[in-house]
């Protein structure tokens, strides 16, 4: 038997793993997620927020364990074999699922335009230059680590000889899969929103496996247990409408974004500005290496904008103290007809603008002073990957043809789409020299 070790977990109590996955675990790449908050700018809304993509991948190892033990005994009793090495490219998977994360989640990707956090984990992954490669070529196997590298960048869709591969990438990649299950018990607890809770043992119960009549494996719900997936369901819903899409975390996002467009582009005019070697080269645009990316983590961007708090430039210095000491911006909400009323609003600025004989702006996704957030909720999304419901008469038919609570018309007429734009009344004085606050004559919206 190999020897184990225990990480207590405050979702899962304890995970136990053997000393191949501590050893990934025990890398320099993999510590770095400790570094990198899971919700990124959430904290500011919910205080205990501050949980880590470690810790989630660690749950989310623990989560695929008990899946995985779950469809073996299934898939045995239809006369497959589930081997060690798939348990093993399941778990790997599961670990690994976010090691190519950047700093504030999704967010860095939208400030830098950069590549996925997936294909990014498979750069990591495949570098003879990294310890992880080292530690899963030494411990696995090069042919391990290209199955492993085809289910984390999503490449592997189609069935295999018997299956198993199939499986293994549908629970690491779908709408009920081990990332999913663990983020909404971790977020739900760490935001202490009860509504993202939901039945975790039974869920797992509820997943049957059978062959279709092309003699692909096909994961379904049992009908008797539909309940159990609407509360998963509705669980993703409400945390998505109280915590991910929360008004203050995303233009807590939007400003930050803004910060780094701002110092670039004092950058690029040769205006003198203290910056790390990592950030300059994302402000050249040049292309980075693993090596690069993984010096970042959280603490790279905070630093940076705790430094130009007290840069001269007033904008960049306006936008980081507006960051660090939680001041929000004002914010505007459009639901009916949000685009029409977008493009009024932005009218109303210019005519303001003119009165007071200053230019009208032209381009707002270019003003420092300005944030637009789109929140679109939808409850289920049955065009993505299907959610089977197998029926008592033995019937596969999607979720949405069975459930009353989540059917045609709940998924058409219950998603809720609305815009929201943030204005920095300081921001939007400095840039037009105005000591009159114009922004207060918009009245509401």
């Amino acid at each position: 038997m190999k020897a184990t070790k225990i990480i207590r977990d405050v979702i899962h109590s304890d995970i136990v793993f053997d000393q191949r996955f501590m050893k990934i675990i025990d890398t320099k790449e993999f510590q770095r997620l400790n570094r990198i908050k899971q919700l990124s700018c959430e904290y500011m809304v919910f205080p205990t927020a501050t949980h880590t993509r470690m810790a989630h991948s660690l749950g989310t190892y623990y989560v695929m364990g008990k899946l995985i033990e779950h469809f073996s005994a299934l898939l045995l009793e239809m006369g497959y074999e589930v081997k060690n090495e798939d348990k093993d490219l399941a778990l790997c998977a599961a670990l690994l699922h976010d090691i190519g994360h950047g700093p504030f989640s999704h967010t860095f990707e939208k400030i830098f335009m950069m590549k996925s956090h997936e294909d990014w984990a498979v750069s990591i992954l495949k570098s003879t230059e990294t310890e992880i490669n080292s530690v899963i070529l030494k411990e696995f196997g090069e042919d391990f680590l290209i199955r492993l590298t085809e289910i984390i960048s999503k490449a592997y869709k189609h069935q295999d000889e018997n299956g198993i591969f199939f499986i293994i990438s549908t629970l690491v990649s779908s709408q009920v899969d081990a990332d999913r299950m663990d983020y909404l018990l971790r977020d739900a607890y760490f935001t202490s929103v009860t509504t993202g809770n939901y039945d975790f043992k039974r869920l797992i119960r509820a997943f049957g496996v059978e062959k279709n009549s092309k003699g692909e494996l096909i994961i379904f719900i049992h009908q008797k247990f539909i309940a159990t997936l609407e509360e998963y369901i509705l669980a993703r819903y409400y945390m998505h409408k109280e915590v991910y899409q929360h008004s203050v975390k995303r233009q807590m996002e939007g400003i930050l974004q803004k910060i780094f467009e701002r110092a670039k582009q004092l950058y690029i005019s040769d205006n003198k500005i203290e910056i790390a070697s990592i950030i300059e080269k994302l402000f050249r645009n040049e292309k980075l290496s693993v090596e690069d990316y993984l010096k970042l983590d959280d603490t790279t961007l905070l630093y940076h904008v705790s430094l130009w708090q007290e840069n001269k430039d007033e904008i960049l210095s306006r936008l980081c103290k507006s960051f660090i000491e939680r001041k929000k911006f004002k914010k505007y909400t459009f639901s009916q007809d949000s685009h029409i009323q977008i493009i009024r609003f932005k009218e109303k600025i210019n005519e303001l603008l003119l009165e007071n004989n200053k230019p009208p702006i032209e381009d707002y996704s270019k003003e420092y002073f300005y944030i637009e957030d789109d929140r679109d909720l939808k409850l289920y999304v049955n065009t993505k990957e299907n959610i089977w419901i197998k029926r008592k008469d033995n019937k596969l038919l999607d979720l949405s043809e069975v459930s009353i609570i989540i059917n045609e018309s709940s998924i058409s007429n219950k998603s809720e789409c609305t815009k929201r734009v943030y204005i920095s009344p300081e921001i939007f004085n400095l840039r037009f020299g105005l000591e009159v606050d114009l922004i207060e004559k918009l009245g509401t919206w």
